[in-house]
């Protein structure tokens, strides 16, 4: 059996234990995301990588030559907040976090129990955007002011229940929405003959733009995730 964590090198993100010939077993191979004191990750992770591999024939006569697929175990989730009317976001004003229980890999690449982690924006900036092409003489003046940050989180799991959430500045929730089941929304457009977590584990990076109205709550008709304009119709996926 072949086991690979892939990115270890010089990755200040994650460790996994040292093994002792003759006593460790695959088991011993599990892996952890680092991080402070309550759980809180809030830097930009670097790269992980999963694979396996199992029952492979050796030969002891020539060289042997083993090809292990490898899954992308960290994911890049970009947020964009847009006002309906055009005016600036101002990104300081908000805080953006995600929470898993996704921090603690095993040698399968399945989860193993762990404390809730909370994962928190690595970096906030304000963006724009001018409405038509200069080139062709089409602009109308016209400046979209966004907000936008961005999270590194683990590997999204189909059976696991991430909460992304918004808070204002004056501790209002501005959104919390479960993750996992609106970036699956897309699916359909992208490959319907994947599963859930094939999906997940083949995409690790979302860009998903919400809207805000003139009081600043979140207008939940209409997101945009990977270039899709989702329209909500299901109640059931507002928290």
């Amino acid at each position: 059996d072949f086991i690979t964590w892939a990115g270890l090198a010089n990755n200040p993100s994650f460790s996994v234990p040292l093994l002792q010939v003759g006593s460790s077993t695959k088991e011993d191979l599990f892996c952890q995301m680092k991080r402070a004191e309550g759980g809180i990750v809030s830097e930009d992770l670097e790269a992980l990588f999963h694979g396996q591999k199992s029952d492979v024939s050796l030969s002891r006569a020539a060289e042997n030559k083993v090809v292990i697929p490898l899954t992308k175990n960290t994911n890049n989730i970009r947020i964009v907040l847009q006002h309906l009317s055009g005016k600036p976001v101002e990104v300081e004003k908000f805080h953006f976090t995600i929470t898993d229980k996704n921090g603690l890999m095993n040698y399968d690449n399945s989860l193993l129990l762990d404390e809730v982690l909370t994962y928190q924006a690595w970096r906030k900036d304000q963006g724009s955007a001018s409405l038509g092409d200069p080139s062709l003489g089409t602009e109308d003046g016209t400046t979209l002011n966004v907000a936008i940050a961005e999270l590194t989180v683990g590997r999204l799991m189909a059976d696991m229940e991430p909460i992304l959430t918004i808070t204002n500045d004056e501790g209002k929730k501005v959104l919390s929405i479960p993750l996992v089941d609106y970036v699956l929304l897309v699916k359909g457009h992208y490959n319907e003959s994947m599963d859930d977590q094939e999906y997940l584990d083949r995409q690790d990076e979302y860009n998903m733009t919400f809207f805000l109205d003139e009081s600043g709550e979140w207008f939940n008709s209409r997101i945009l995730i990977n270039g899709w304009a989702v329209v909500r119709d299901e109640a059931g996926l507002i928290r």
